[in-house]
């Protein structure tokens, strides 16, 4: 397999599911905040995916991260979708500090719609301590 495509999203990309939490974007990141209503959520990051490149349908390989937690939050899930299709979930995880995750894609799936990072946090400790900034997610693709 030869890696025809590498699409990245900038973290201030960074959508959030719960809209009572706090985003905060700047330059680098966006740095993301809970709120007192939940401690526990997720982060989506939308991935500009090429359907088709060269006539050839495009297949997900690998899906990456690139975030920074406080010691009050860790990334507990990472999932990929296309379009509504979950093709990864990797759930169970504890990270924490800085992290540059990188999971295959079993069976290297075709892309058919548009592609997304989902990252789950958890909340937890000391008001300051809870926090998770997101640089960059991405997908390398392969025909």
């Amino acid at each position: 397999m030869t890696l025809k495509h590498a699409a990245w999203a900038h973290g201030n990309s960074v959508q959030l599911e719960d809209s009572s939490w706090r985003a905060v974007r700047r330059g680098p990141s966006t740095t993301v905040y809970p709120s007192n209503v939940t401690s526990a959520g997720w982060l989506h990051v939308p991935i500009h995916a090429p359907v088709i490149i060269d006539e050839q349908r495009m297949h997900v390989f690998t899906a990456l991260a690139l975030f920074n937690t406080g010691p009050g939050a860790k990334v507990v899930s990472f999932h990929v979708h296309d379009g509504d299709r979950r093709i990864l979930a990797r759930d169970g995880l504890n990270l924490t500090g800085r992290q540059n995750p990188n999971f295959d894609v079993p069976d290297h799936p075709e892309v058919f719609w548009g592609t997304s990072i989902t990252l789950g946090v958890h909340f937890v400790g000391q008001e300051q301590d809870k926090w998770i900034s997101v640089i960059a997610a991405g997908i390398n693709f392969h025909n």
